[in-house]
């Protein structure tokens, strides 16, 4: 197995990218109340600055507005006992294309991440 890294999700998705990420990392008060607005827009509810901070599927940090438990990717890739999908001879599988289509830019993460190794692909992004 290669070790988890919060930056990248099970499914290939570059949480570091994310602002919801970005607020932990930068901890800036008005950065984190513009990422609220921002979510606020984007899903029709008030979203308080508390709220944001997503530490990608593999942290803690675990709510509506971040990364969840109840991700069946997420709970595949965990029991196989991998780090990202990539890992897995089965990629891309049925549950994983319910989910995103296989040119999404999650698969083509995973797909270099298969050619690249984990580290190497996060230290690219």
């Amino acid at each position: 197995m290669t070790k988890r890294r919060v930056e990248v999700g099970a499914c290939g998705n570059f949480c570091a990218g994310c602002p919801d990420f970005e607020v932990l990392v930068k901890n800036d008060d008005s950065f984190r109340r513009q990422v609220a607005e921002t979510l606020t827009k984007e899903t029709g509810r008030h979203v308080s600055p508390e709220e944001v901070g997503c530490e990608g599927c593999w942290g803690k940090i675990h709510n509506d507005l971040a990364a969840s438990l109840k991700c069946r990717i997420r709970q595949c890739v965990e029991a196989k006992g991998f780090a990202t999908c990539a890992e897995c001879g089965d990629f891309p599988c049925p549950m994983y294309l319910k989910q995103f289509p296989e040119d999404s830019q999650h698969g083509q993460n995973i797909r270099a991440i298969r050619n690249d190794g984990l580290d190497k692909w996060i230290a690219k992004q």
